[in-house]
């Protein structure tokens, strides 16, 4: 055991870190494609965003986390938040409160429930008379009597949907106090399409892997999206958190009811040339899955409806170029860092253990593991000075959040190659009947 942590903590040895220091030059002057590949191309995609975010918001913090006009509490436009679930009872009640009292007082909540088995239409009905007088006024209730999916759901709460903007959030998630006036920000301008709230874990103290995926959350969420909204280049606006126009998102015909999903709808946004925001402020607390199996699962799924969607369905922004310039850096980011760069990064390891021994693959990996984890300090401290998030009581955990997000990798890998080769095609969420009306992209 000492000689392992010897070896583990070789690469903290002053020594080593001043002759990488020395060599960093030759490096960066260097043709060496594993430095390229495994150092320098990571560096850039991950972490100078988050370095570029941190030092414009030192200077000047508005531009990214915009203050309140006095105005924006004069007028208010009407804002109708559509919430679609089954079989939610033990949640459904918390949402349609939290949306309630939000503190913006011209908004309706629409619940559509898709053919529950439970006394989810009770509950949400509970809710509303704990606030009488006023939470009855401004719930309706739609019922589903045959269960067609979410995305169904969703779009009879769309149609039935009286505000100017109407606003998507999930049956198990809550609207923070004071949110709504920041998630119409953006809106101002009058480009704006729809804009991201902000997702923060609920659940964060559950277990270990709640407290992980709160860490993962600031960086891959809170982090990542407010830098690629402000260049133009945010590719999601989450099912369980976004605000859109209603005329927009009826004039797109809302989401399909077959593969529809988030991801559907913003590349339709983003092909019809509508720019989208994100907002730090218009805080959406979510549960996130308590156990590594739920988590597995979930993420897996995220997976193949990234082939689904992204890679079949809307094939054609293949063509880059055709939907413009930051589609087209969308779809190479896409192609090169979430699809091509972990399978070459595998297969370079092992390709690297065969030719240099089996122990060299070790030594190398404990390499990128101390750097990766210099970079995931400094991103949380990031994080942590313009969101406030994660809590500092799960920093510690960063230590072994390399391996959480190595395993998660192995996890939507294998889905990936699922997906890709027909295995299992059948989308879980989508019922029997609507998944036979669904063409394959």
């Amino acid at each position: 055991m000492t000689g392992f942590l010897q070896y583990f903590l070789s690469v903290l040895d002053p020594s080593s870190i001043f002759g990488f220091w020395r060599a960093l030059p030759e490096l960066m002057a260097s043709a060496y494609i594993p430095w390229w590949l495994l150092g320098v191309l990571p560096v850039a995609r991950w972490f100078l965003p988050d370095m570029v975010c941190w030092l414009v918001y030192l200077v000047k913090p508005a531009v990214m986390r915009p203050p309140l006009p006095v105005q924006a509490f004069q007028a208010e436009p009407f804002v109708s938040v559509v919430i679609a679930g089954r079989n939610e009872s033990a949640s459904i009640g918390a949402a349609i409160r939290a949306s309630l009292l939000c503190g913006y007082r011209n908004l309706e909540v629409i619940f559509v429930d898709d053919c529950s088995d439970d006394d989810s239409i009770v509950a949400a009905r509970r809710a509303a008379h704990s606030l009488f007088p006023r939470g009855t006024d401004r719930l309706r209730i739609f019922s589903s009597p045959r269960r067609n999916g979410k995305a169904s759901a969703l779009n009879i709460g769309i149609r039935m949907a009286r505000g100017e903007f109407i606003a998507i959030i999930d049956a198990d998630s809550a609207l923070q106090y004071g949110a709504m006036h920041h998630w119409l920000l953006p809106f101002a301008d009058l480009r704006v399409g729809a804009v991201a709230a902000n997702l923060r874990v609920r659940n964060s103290t559950d277990s270990m892997v709640t407290r992980l995926q709160e860490c993962e959350y600031a960086f891959q969420v809170t982090m990542a999206r407010l830098a690629a909204a402000r260049v133009g280049l945010l590719t999601i606006i989450p099912g369980a958190g976004g605000l859109f126009r209603a005329v927009i998102i009826r004039r797109l015909g809302g989401y399909d009811t077959g593969l529809g999903d988030d991801t559907d709808l913003t590349i339709k946004l983003r092909k019809q040339g509508w720019k989208l925001g994100f907002s730090v402020d218009a805080m959406i607390w979510t549960d996130v899955p308590a156990t590594w199996r739920r988590l597995c699962r979930q993420r897996m799924r995220w997976e193949r409806n990234m082939v689904k969607i992204r890679l079949s369905k809307h094939r054609d922004m293949l063509a880059l170029g055709r939907y413009g310039v930051g589609n087209a850096i969308v779809m190479l980011d896409l192609l090169i860092m979430r699809v091509t760069f972990p399978w070459v990064a595998a297969v370079g390891l092992l390709a690297v253990a065969l030719m240099d021994g089996p122990l060299s693959a070790p030594a190398l990996l404990t390499d990128i593991y101390w750097i990766y984890l210099a970079w995931l300090f400094v991103k949380a401290l990031i994080a942590r000075d313009i969101a406030h998030t994660p809590q500092p009581d799960n920093f510690l955990l960063l230590l072994v959040f390399p391996f959480y997000k190595l395993g998660l990798r192995v996890a939507v890998m294998t889905a990936e190659l699922a997906e890709l080769l027909r295995i299992g095609v059948k989308h879980p969420y989508v019922p029997d009947h609507v998944w036979q009306e669904t063409p394959w992209w």
